[in-house]
């Protein structure tokens, strides 16, 4: 709403008035308060809670004395109002010579309108409504028959009985007030609106902000500026006094018009670091001052590390910890505590072992049981992405540089990693070029974005894994050995599924049950005996595989029991016959299939994943073909 007050001076123009203002297109967003006041009582009006107002004119004159800050807009006469006036006084009163008293300013074409209306006119103004009468005196003495003009000289020409007709404000002079109140408004709230607004963001800003005129005198300052400045008020004093390691490149920016920026100082009154900007602000095509802002180096770090925990929020954390790891045997308790005991150092350290055995929970599990617990764990898969796109998500990329990067680049899971730490999955698989440009990250902890010219600070511990032979590699050319060096500095080897005697059945009693309540059935019958058939499976996928087989299971039991014969289904599901080959042993002892398969179990005690080895045949073909010799 538009908060007007109209002040008027006699009732007659209050009801014009309010006529205006209910026909008034923008009635709805103007609250108007219209009061009759004469001059005198004008002054002891409280104008302060309206947006404008509205007056004729010594009221007027007086109240923008009185409240330069208020909008005052002055109900002036029109050239129509002055003329219907002076014609209806000399057709009244015979008038020849008519005298116009008021506060109108300056009135034009007074010699045109005296010879349009045939008569003199004589204009008088006096600088005080207290002197109207001391005017009224003097146009009589100058011949005037008559008087034209506002409700306050009329009082003063009746007092002197000298004929009198009162000017009355029109209905379209009322409108055009009206509008021009409304204009004005609009645009003061409008620059309140852009003043507050860059208010808000000097002194909400983190960065201290300061704007220096081109006399070099501190004309803006922000609370933060004040604050690394120990408290001292910089305002309206000169730069070269406050801020003297600023001065020079001010100047510099005066004379050249260019954005200087890097410049590093500290406050040694409050240790405080801070990399300045200076920014000139041109006017008209005038260097009018420079905007300089300085950062908090400090600060910057804190949002570094906030930006980083949020990330880790958002999933960049590890699950698992070592009481997570499902086992009984010897041989993991004595991995896990190695695994504690590495956890502990800062050292890289490589986990090696077949697919399957659970290297990432084990190095989630490390993450989990060091100091960098509560920084982030980045995981990546190095055998899962091409080269290029490896190399762009472990150090990241600047925008444009190349096709299809994303708005404003991207961080890197180096960077994403900072504080914490980067586990690197199947490590033997990335190639010698991306190898060189991790060697050095890991040498120098810093790494630049793909198309960038900067370095960025990194603070990560490696843990990578592999399958394969990292010293094989090295020796076969496939891996270069500093780096070898640098990630095999603490080594954990993680023993197959087949190594770790009954933690095969446990292992299986626990995936099992989570099968069967993501799948929301009733937990089978467990033939206990029969679960002695893993024992003799080789699993070469190790526990992946395994969970295969209890998924497997938790189908192929029928009627909610667990059986040695479903095992052995789960275990041995049908595939393609892979004949025995034709080898010495055929010769040897005979061409009987038969009589080969139980000579091989004979050989090996009854083993039949070292007798389907000596036959060169599949423990699952093996087992087939003895259901079926069985079965006759």
């Amino acid at each position: 709403m538009i908060r007007l007050l109209f002040i008027v001076p006699y009732p007659e123009l209050e009801e014009r008035v309010k006529a205006v203002l209910e026909m008034h297109p923008e009635k709805d967003r103007i609250a108007a308060d219209v009061q009759v006041l004469t001059v005198d009582e004008t002054p002891l009006i409280h104008v302060a809670e309206y947006d404008a107002v509205i007056a004729r004119g010594y009221s007027a004159l007086q109240l923008k004395t009185m409240y330069p800050q208020i909008p005052i807009i002055k109900l002036s006469m029109s050239g129509y109002d002055v003329i219907r006036t002076i014609s209806e006084c000399k057709k009244k009163f015979q008038s020849k010579k008519i005298a116009i008293c008021g506060f109108f300013g300056k009135l034009y074409e007074v010699d045109t309108i005296s010879q349009l209306l045939d008569c003199e006119v004589e204009i008088f103004t006096p600088e005080h409504y207290q002197d109207l009468e001391e005017t009224i005196c003097l146009a009589i003495q100058m011949g005037c028959d008559a008087v034209v003009g506002g409700y306050t000289a009329s009082m003063s020409a009746q007092k002197h009985q000298i004929p009198f007709c009162m000017i009355s404000t029109g209905e379209d002079t009322i409108f055009q007030a009206l509008n021009e109140a409304v204009q004005t408004v609009e645009e003061i709230q409008k620059e309140r609106l852009v003043s507050e607004m860059y208010k808000t963001i000097i002194y909400a800003s983190k960065d201290g902000i300061l704007f220096v005129d081109a006399q070099g005198m501190i004309q803006v300052r922000n609370h933060v500026v004040r604050a690394m400045n120990d408290n001292v008020s910089l305002l309206h004093r000169p730069l070269r006094e406050c801020l003297p390691f600023l001065y020079r490149t001010f100047q510099e920016v005066l004379k050249s018009g260019q954005e200087v920026s890097g410049l590093i100082h500290e406050f040694s009154d409050t240790h405080i670091t801070v990399s300045a900007a200076l920014t000139p602000v041109i006017v008209n095509q005038m260097i009018s001052g420079v905007v300089i802002t300085l950062m908090d180096i400090t600060h910057i770090q804190k949002l570094e590390k906030q930006i980083r925990s949020r990330l880790s929020e958002k999933g960049l954390r590890a699950k698992y910890t070592f009481a997570d790891i499902i086992h009984e045997s010897g041989v993991i308790e004595n991995t896990i505590d190695q695994a504690r005991k590495y956890a502990m150092s800062e050292s890289n350290i490589i986990i090696v072992g077949e697919t399957g055995t659970g290297k990432e929970l084990f190095a989630q599990s490390i993450h989990n049981g060091s100091t960098r617990k509560n920084g982030p764990f980045v995981a990546i898969n190095c055998a899962a992405l091409p080269e290029n796109l490896l190399e762009s998500e472990l150090f990241g990329y600047v925008e444009g540089a190349f096709t299809g990067t994303v708005r404003g680049g991207k961080m890197g899971l180096f960077e994403q990693a900072h504080g914490g730490t980067l586990f690197l999955d199947e490590i033997g698989e990335i190639s010698l070029s991306t190898q060189t440009k991790l060697l050095r990250v890991l040498q120098e902890r810093e790494v630049r974005r793909i198309g960038d010219n900067k370095v960025i600070s990194v603070d990560v511990r490696i843990i990578s894994a592999t399958n394969r032979s990292i010293t094989q590699l090295t020796e076969q050319g496939k891996f270069r050995k500093d780096l070898a060096y640098r990630l095999d500095v603490l080594r954990i080897f993680l023993p197959p599924l087949r190594q770790r005697g009954s933690d095969v059945e446990l292992l299986f009693l626990h995936l099992l049950k989570q099968q069967i309540r993501a799948n929301n059935r009733p937990f089978p019958e467990i033939d206990m005996s029969s679960l002695s058939v893993l024992h003799d499976y080789p699993f070469t996928g190790n526990i992946r595989e395994l969970r295969n087989i209890a998924e497997r299971a938790s189908v192929l039991c029928s009627q909610g029991v667990i059986t040695r014969e479903c095992l052995l289904q789960a275990l041995y599901p049908p595939d393609l016959d892979t004949d025995i080959p034709a080898a010495p042993l055929h010769a040897k002892h005979g061409n009987s299939e038969k009589e080969m398969i139980f000579w091989a179990l004979e050989e090996c005690g009854g083993n039949q994943s070292k007798a389907a080895k000596l036959l060169g045949i599949d423990r699952s073909t093996l087992w087939r073909k003895l259901k079926k010799y069985s079965s006759k």
